[in-house]
């Protein structure tokens, strides 16, 4: 696999930003928000999944993987941190995140104490295996290209990272559990946990914002994003089906040149790399 870069990264992100950072469609844009309150718990239990992983990695290149997956991971909730303080303060009825969120990081936490190795591997090839197929049709589709919002340059960032590491969840389950069967039912239990909580978060984030729903539902902005969405899910749903099968290795997929440009771009955006 190629080789994963660390990229310390620094947004514009504005109290006035543009929160449909996907152009014409406010609901998918806050479906994206509400994933993202929930990174600052989730990315750190992937994070403690791996370290405890860690000791039962035999091969170097793996484990050196490893390691850089959880920085790159460690870097992706401190930016979506900032971003989420952002979003929180503007409503008040904002203050409803902070109860969902305690309540997701109870259970993350719960889940590291108390949950088999097994598990937890499992969860988060369930969750990287996903994210990077949606990830790659993403980047075909050119989604995160249609606005200027630092929320749409957050977003591709993230999944182009996401892509860069997308084997390293994979290989470490295969090497420590190696169960097909075990990893497509935990995969399937693990996507519909998180889209759970998304639907949670996201129900929060909506709740205030009829006025700025309305202005997209004129017949004209409605019909772009209908055949938007249908270009963009007959991309994404096949990729997805796909990391359900035994055969599938996230080493073998295609990746859009989409990919190679902003992993480029980012790496000279970047703060500091390594």
């Amino acid at each position: 696999m190629e080789e994963m870069t660390i990229r310390r990264m620094e947004f514009a992100f504005q109290p006035d930003m543009d929160l449909v950072f996907v152009k014409d469609d406010p609901e998918m844009s806050f479906m994206f928000l509400g994933a993202w309150m929930m990174l600052p718990y989730l990315e750190p239990f992937l994070i403690r999944t791996m370290r405890d992983a860690l000791p039962l990695v035999r091969d170097p290149a793996l484990k050196e993987d490893l390691k850089r997956f959880c920085a790159q991971e460690g870097e992706h909730f401190k930016q979506h941190a900032k971003a989420n303080e952002l979003i929180r303060a503007l409503h008040p009825s904002y203050e409803a995140l902070l109860p969902l969120e305690k309540e997701l990081d109870a259970e993350l936490k719960a889940f590291s104490r108390e949950k088999p190795l097994k598990f937890k591997l499992a969860y988060a090839e369930g969750f990287e295996s996903m994210t990077s197929a949606m990830s790659r049709a993403q980047f075909e589709v050119g989604l995160y290209d249609r606005t200027d919002s630092p929320l749409a340059d957050l977003a591709k960032w993230h999944v182009m990272e996401e892509l860069e590491h997308r084997t390293v969840a994979f290989d470490v389950y295969e090497h420590i559990v190696g169960s097909w069967f075990y990893r497509m039912k935990q995969s399937l239990w693990s996507q519909k946990h998180y889209m759970g909580w998304v639907k949670r978060f996201q129900a929060v984030l909506v709740a205030p914002q009829g006025e700025l729903f309305a202005r997209y539902n004129t017949p004209e902005i409605a019909a772009r994003r209908k055949a938007f969405n249908s270009h963009y899910l007959k991309r994404g749903i096949p990729r997805v089906l796909a990391t359900y099968m035994p055969w599938y290795n996230p080493a073998k997929v295609d990746l859009p040149e989409q990919f190679q440009i902003a992993r480029e771009h980012y790496s000279q955006a970047a703060l500091t790399t390594a």
